[in-house]
């Protein structure tokens, strides 16, 4: 599920309403539990006694039973809040990443994507890219994760550095006939912890039976949470996160900012979810005519200028 901005206000307002019912709900639970525990005890201590109070006991006794038949409130149980985490990376020494002078086409007889783009990354990076279909967003990720190679220039990479990158079509690579503590175990067969796998797959919401049954077994956000784990375990000092967003409800996307804002390392972040890029960006960077460059406002500001171009 993949919340845009233009429905926060939409979202924020649902927050604020719900709270408002619970709030309500709750006074009229505690209200109508009183009343009937003050009835009970009256019913219990003067049933047997006098003929009057006896008359006046089973009044509240048919009250009471009008009150249950016409429906209680019920009492206003909290959502299991979903808490994401990522674990301390270490140190890495700048320069973590360094983009110099790169080109990139997929093939010698199709256009360029990125023409003699230079940057550098860290561990303080939080970067949102943005821009239009088709400008390069997610092909950045691969070139600096190293699954596609620049057609010119040289991107350089710390010896020791960890990356890690979530991309929404990382769940349909995973063995849906393992559990995802089997799955776990296959990718770090170095660590035989299965405890420790567990607390991992755990810490993402994953309930025991969940990480035991059959993947096939599991909601595409339950098959996400497994890759979140997966992602984490590996301890990346860069995060590269192309829509993680896709498949995962309001809280969980709310957790995962969370989870981003307390990480240690630098991340880049491609997502049609304007909300989330609030949450967690410090640079907007615009990818758009074969090249990139930073934006000057914040994410509100960008979506002001799509909206007035929209207009036109």
């Amino acid at each position: 599920m993949t919340q845009c901005l233009c429905c926060q206000g939409n979202y924020d307002a649902y927050v604020k309403t719900r709270s408002e019912l619970e709030e309500h709900q709750m006074k009229r639970y505690n209200w109508e539990k009183d009343q009937m525990q003050h009835m009970k005890d009256y019913i219990a201590r003067f049933g047997h006694g006098s003929a009057k109070l006896a008359r006046q006991a089973q009044s509240k006794e048919k009250v009471l039973a009008k009150m249950v038949a016409g429906g209680l409130a019920e009492k206003v149980v909290s959502d299991k809040l979903v808490q994401f985490s990522f674990p301390d990376c270490g140190s890495v020494p700048p320069p973590v990443i360094m983009v110099q002078n790169v080109s990139f086409r997929y093939q010698p007889d199709k256009p360029l994507i990125y023409r003699n783009i230079d940057f550098g990354v860290d561990l303080e990076t939080r970067v949102a890219l943005v821009g239009p279909n088709g400008a390069g967003k997610s092909t950045l990720l691969k070139l600096i994760d190293g699954e596609l190679v620049p057609t010119d220039g040289v991107i350089r990479k710390h010896a020791h550095v960890r990356v890690g990158r979530y991309h929404q079509h990382l769940k349909d690579h995973l063995d849906l006939s393992q559990s995802a503590l089997q799955y776990m175990l296959s990718c770090y067969p170095e660590d035989k912890d299965e405890e420790d796998m567990r607390r991992s797959l755990g810490m993402y919401g994953l309930t025991g039976k969940q990480q035991i049954c059959p993947i096939r077994n599991l909601s595409d956000g339950q098959r996400c949470r497994v890759i979140f784990a997966w992602l984490a375990f590996r301890r990346p000092h860069l995060l590269l996160m192309d829509e993680p967003t896709n498949h995962l409800d309001m809280e969980t996307i709310d957790a995962l900012a969370s989870a981003i804002n307390g990480f240690e390392g630098g991340i880049i972040l491609v997502s049609h979810d304007f909300r989330l890029i609030r949450q967690v960006a410090r640079e907007i960077w615009v990818c758009e005519k074969q090249g990139i460059h930073p934006w000057k406002g914040d994410i509100l500001d960008y979506k002001a200028k799509l909206k007035k171009k929209i207009d036109k």
